[in-house]
C-alpha cells in the first residue's frame, strides 16, 4: 500500500514564497510519498539565468528540514548543469537532494531555455516501481509504453499544463492509463490534477482551486487486468522511398510542426557505430531521412569491388532500425540535389568533417535549417571491418 499526497499548486515568480508554501503544504500532506507539479519551485515566469544549481539546491534543503524520515517528496525544479539547463523533477528525503528525471519532450517556446534531458525516470518505493513523465512528454504515447516496458507499475504525470487545454490533459491522462493498464498520478499546477484507474475510471479529478492537497491510497494489489496487455510485432515495412513519396511524406509531416533531419552514407555493412551516430541524429528532430548511396553511387566513390551489399540489402537493413524513418537513394558522388530538393531541418555528418566541408552545409543555412557535426562514439568503419575479414581468411 503506498499513501500519495498530491499538492496542486502553482508557483509564482517570488522563490521563497513559492518555498513557504511548499514547506506549509508539507505540514498538511499526509502521504508517504507527496508529488509536486512541474517547476513548482519556480515556474515559467522566473528568470531561470538568474538562478544556478547552488541556488536551487539551498532552496531545496530548505523544504527538506520539515520533512519527516518517512516521506519522500517529488517535486519540479530546474537543474543546472554548467552551461545547460533541465526541466527535471527531484526527490527529496530528510537527509537527500537528488533529481530523478529531466525533461525529454520539450514545448516549443515554453521550454525553450531548457535542454533536452534524460534521467532515471523510474524509482521504487514501497514496492512499487513508479515511472516519471514531464508534461508535454503526455502527449506521446511512446513515452508512457516505454517506462511500463521498463518495469514501471505506476505512471506519474508532473505538469504545468494550462487550462485552455485542459480537455486534452484529462483525455490523455486518461488514453495513457487505459492503453498501458496502470494507474495513472498527474498532478497539474494549473488545476485539474488527477488518479486515473487501469481500467480508466477516473478515480479523483480536481478542480482549478490553489493549493490543495489530496491524499489517495494505491491498493498493495492490483485488480486482474480486463484483457492481457499486448505488444505486437509490427514487421518493419521497407522504408524506401522514390523522392516524389518521400517529398509528401515530409510535407504531410511539416504541416504537423514536425522538424527533419537529414545524414547520407553507403551503409554497407551496418555497425555499431553506425547505429550510435543515425540514433543520435534522429533525436536532434521528428524524423530521420537517410540519403543512401545507390550501387552505381558507392561505385564512383570507393571502386568497382563496393559495395559489398547491394542497395536492396542496405535499405532493408536500415529499415530495421526504429531510429530511421525513410530512405532515399542517390546516383550522384554526393547528396547535394537531395538536399536541395528536401530542405533538411537539421543537417547531420560526422565530427570527422569540417563543415565547410560538409556537402549543402551553406544551403541549410541560408534558409535557418542547422548543421551538426556529431562524435563516434565507436572506432569502427566498414573499411576497416572488410580488412579484418580478408585477413581471417
Amino acid at each position: 500500500m503506498l499513501n500519495i499526497s498530491l499538492v496542486q499548486i502553482k508557483p509564482t515568480s517570488d522563490l521563497k514564497q513559492n518555498v513557504e508554501t511548499i514547506k506549509e503544504l508539507l505540514t498538511k500532506a499526509k502521504g508517504n510519498l507527496v508529488v509536486f507539479p512541474e517547476l513548482a519551485l519556480t515556474g515559467y515566469d522566473v528568470d531561470l539565468k538568474s538562478l544556478n544549481q547552488e541556488k536551487v539546491l539551498s532552496f531545496l534543503l530548505e523544504i527538506t528540514q520539515v520533512l519527516s524520515n518517512d516521506k519522500v517528496v517529488l517535486l519540479g525544479a530546474p537543474w543546472y548543469d554548467e552551461d545547460r539547463i533541465f526541466n527535471a523533477v527531484y526527490r527529496l528525503t530528510r537527509d537527500k537532494v537528488e533529481p530523478l528525471a529531466q525533461k525529454f519532450l520539450l514545448f516549443p517556446g515554453l521550454d525553450e531555455p531548457f535542454t533536452p534531458g534524460v534521467g532515471t525516470r523510474i524509482f521504487e518505493l514501497a514496492g512499487f516501481s513508479l515511472g516519471v513523465l514531464i508534461c508535454f512528454e503526455l502527449r506521446s504515447p511512446e513515452f508512457a509504453r516505454d517506462l511500463i516496458k521498463a518495469g514501471a507499475d505506476i505512471l506519474l504525470v508532473f505538469a504545468l499544463w494550462p487550462v485552455e487545454r485542459i480537455k486534452h490533459w484529462l483525455n490523455l491522462s486518461w488514453a495513457r492509463a487505459v492503453e498501458n493498464q496502470t494507474y495513472l498520478v498527474g498532478v497539474n499546477g494549473c488545476g485539474f490534477s488527477l488518479v486515473v484507474s487501469p481500467e480508466g475510471e477516473v478515480l479523483t479529478q480536481l478542480t482549478d482551486k490553489q493549493p490543495e492537497v489530496f491524499e489517495f491510497v494505491l491498493p498493495e494489489r492490483f485488480n486482474p487486468l480486463i484483457y492481457p496487455l499486448k505488444t505486437p510485432f509490427l514487421p518493419q515495412k521497407n522504408k524506401l522511398k522514390t523522392l516524389e513519396e518521400l517529398k509528401r511524406h515530409v510535407t504531410k509531416r511539416r504541416a504537423k510542426g514536425q522538424k527533419m533531419v537529414f545524414t547520407n552514407g553507403c551503409f554497407d555493412l551496418l555497425h555499431a557505430g553506425h547505429v550510435d551516430y543515425l540514433e543520435k541524429a534522429r533525436s536532434l528532430g521528428d524524423f530521420l531521412v537517410i540519403g543512401l548511396n545507390s550501387d552505381l553511387s558507392v561505385k564512383k566513390i570507393k571502386g568497382p569491388t563496393r559495395p559489398v551489399n547491394p542497395q536492396e540489402f542496405r535499405a532493408r537493413v536500415l529499415s530495421g532500425l526504429e531510429c530511421v524513418d525513410y530512405i532515399v537513394l542517390f546516383d550522384e558522388e554526393t547528396p547535394e540535389r537531395l538536399i536541395k530538393e528536401l530542405k533538411p531541418d537539421f543537417l547531420v555528418k560526422g565530427s570527422d568533417w569540417k563543415e565547410d566541408q560538409i556537402v549543402g552545409a551553406d544551403f541549410v543555412k541560408s534558409y535557418g535549417g542547422k548543421v551538426i557535426r556529431i562524435d563516434f562514439s565507436y572506432q569502427v568503419s566498414t573499411t576497416g571491418l572488410i580488412g579484418k575479414i580478408k585477413q581471417s581468411h
